[in-house]
């Protein structure tokens, strides 16, 4: 898949989810009309009314950028572990579901739950989130190249595995700075301190080793202008690595990023 086709397939979705909810509000008010339901049916129709609303106009914008984007996209290198820099983008999941671009606009890879079962899709956010997950990273091909596994509970914590099994590292948040600021500390998986996080806002910040040297950076409100031909939105997150950046350091870095924008949906 390529950016052309994110933005078909993400338009697709937010148009049945529109229509659905539409039908739900139309549904609601036959019940009452023919008095069947009771109560002030403006109040039981104007939540789905607006969820309809908004996703069609979520619809709308993403068609616009499907109709403005190059078909067949083209690239060179389709490895996810390769590439310097990573586009994000969010498609909807019962938690997460997180796709990687590379700068041709090629789909790389993706991190997801690895339990999509249906009634996970009825959960509210807040009951979701306190359930343990399994994310894999998968590349474009389907091969899994690392798990990471999140436990019970609010706080987002996460162990990195690469494919085969093997901890690589963990995130563990600071509960008593966890509601002002994302602080904690990434730990090797003999427990040595790592990289440690200390992040005020989530739209940018830096990873760091503890001797201060640079591994990763993620931004968003900026992109190369000869990008933006492909991506339409000029707020996607960018991913970038640093130069002579290790694989275990770019897998814990990708395992950090699904334990704080888990369910995080476009």
């Amino acid at each position: 898949m390529d950016i052309q086709k994110y933005y078909e397939k993400t338009a697709k979705i937010s148009f049945y989810a529109a229509m659905i909810s539409l039908i739900i509000a139309i549904l609601f008010v036959a019940l009452h009309l023919s008095g069947r339901m009771a109560g002030n049916i403006l109040w039981l129709t104007l939540p789905f009314i607006i969820l309809s609303l908004n996703y069609y106009i979520r619809f709308r914008l993403y068609e616009k950028r499907m109709n403005e984007t190059p078909i067949n996209v083209q690239s060179e290198s389709m490895q996810l572990l390769d590439a310097e820099h990573l586009l994000i983008a969010f498609l909807p999941a019962p938690s997460l579901r997180m796709q990687f671009f590379n700068k041709d606009g090629a789909v790389v890879g993706e991190i997801r739950d690895q339990d999509m079962s249906w009634y996970k899709w009825l959960l509210p956010n807040a009951v979701s989130m306190l359930m343990p997950k399994r994310y894999g990273l998968f590349d474009c091909f389907g091969n899994r190249l690392a798990q990471f596994q999140s436990g019970v509970g609010l706080w987002s914590n996460m162990i990195v595995k690469d494919h085969e099994g093997n901890e690589v590292g963990r995130y563990k948040e600071n509960r008593k700075k966890a509601f002002v600021k994302t602080t904690g500390m990434i730990s090797k998986s003999d427990g040595t301190d790592w990289i440690p996080i200390k992040i005020g806002g989530l739209n940018s910040f830096q990873l760091d080793e503890m001797n201060g040297k640079k591994l990763a950076s993620f931004q968003t409100g900026w992109m190369p202008r000869e990008w933006g031909k492909l991506f339409k939105n000029p707020n996607m997150p960018i991913l970038t690595f640093h130069e002579k950046t290790d694989l275990e350091v770019k897998l814990v870095t990708l395992g950090f990023l699904s334990a704080i924008f888990h369910h995080v949906s476009n």
